[in-house]
């Protein structure tokens, strides 16, 4: 009976990995059709979305990490754009190429050499309506992940750190952020402390106390002052982000503490 329930639980697997190959081949599909012209880049985006957060989603119900990361990279690279064109095509495509690898040999890659595979990934553009052009800054090696709910309040955030050259990663789900920032490994993980599954308090708390994020430097992006009750349990040395015209140098000061700067 263990070995006919082995059975069937790889083969369950590889269907969903067949499933898995078969939306990386339609983006592939889908981008040639944006490059010649016969798909609109309006219906192009909707659909290589759609086929994301299904690869993200059948990834994470097999438990395969470097796919599940790659698929969410998709996604957030996704999210400014109105409509593919130009480049942005190309940089899809190097998400494709990078999640057919991943499917081809290195399903099992440890969270170091995700985190790196994923380095090698396109910066996103911060937001459509700002002149920002990742093309024309420097992009660091330095990546930043920001746990917050969509808004102004993100995209001023995404900007901010993207124009400074730093690697955007946006996560708008505190569970989410959990179990990719493990993976990731980013340089430093910006919560907002309102959210609406775990406050950035106990987000942070649960980061230092898990031995695969303990070492992931944190910051809590808030508009209260270090003793307010809202802040409560809050480790003195997590650093708060004011949602004020002091988040430049409050971000500085940060990033000079750390050695970012």
């Amino acid at each position: 009976m263990e070995k006919k329930d082995a059975s069937y639980l790889e083969e369950a697997e590889q269907e969903v990995l067949d499933g898995i190959e078969d939306r990386i081949g339609e983006i592939g599909r889908l981008l040639q059709e944006l490059r010649d012209g016969s798909l609109d880049g309006t219906v192009g985006i909707g659909l290589i979305r759609q086929h994301a957060h299904s690869i993200k989603s059948m990834a994470a119900g097999i438990n395969v990490g470097v796919l599940q990361v790659l698929a969410h990279r998709l996604e957030d690279y996704l999210g400014p754009f109105d409509r593919l064109a130009g480049k942005a095509i190309e940089d899809v495509q190097v998400f494709a190429d990078r999640l057919g690898e991943a499917l081809d040999g290195r399903l099992n890659a440890t969270p170091e050499e995700i985190a790196a595979f994923c380095r090698r990934l396109p910066a996103k553009k911060a937001d459509m309506k700002s002149d920002f052009d990742p093309n024309e800054v420097q992009v660091r090696d330095i990546e930043v992940m920001l746990v917050s709910s969509p808004g102004t309040a993100t995209n001023f955030v995404t900007r901010e750190l993207a124009e400074c050259g730093y690697r955007m990663v946006n996560c708008f789900s505190t569970v989410d952020a959990l179990i990719l920032a493990p993976q990731m490994k980013p340089d430093l993980v910006i919560v907002s402390n309102v959210m609406p599954e775990l406050p950035g308090v106990d987000f942070a708390c649960a980061m230092r106390a898990m031995p695969s994020t303990k070492d992931i430097p944190v910051a809590v992006l808030t508009s209260e002052k270090r003793d307010s009750p809202k802040l409560a349990g809050l480790p003195a040395d997590v650093p708060l982000l004011s949602k004020s015209s002091r988040f430049g140098d409050d971000v500085t000061k940060v990033f000079q503490q750390l050695g970012l700067l």
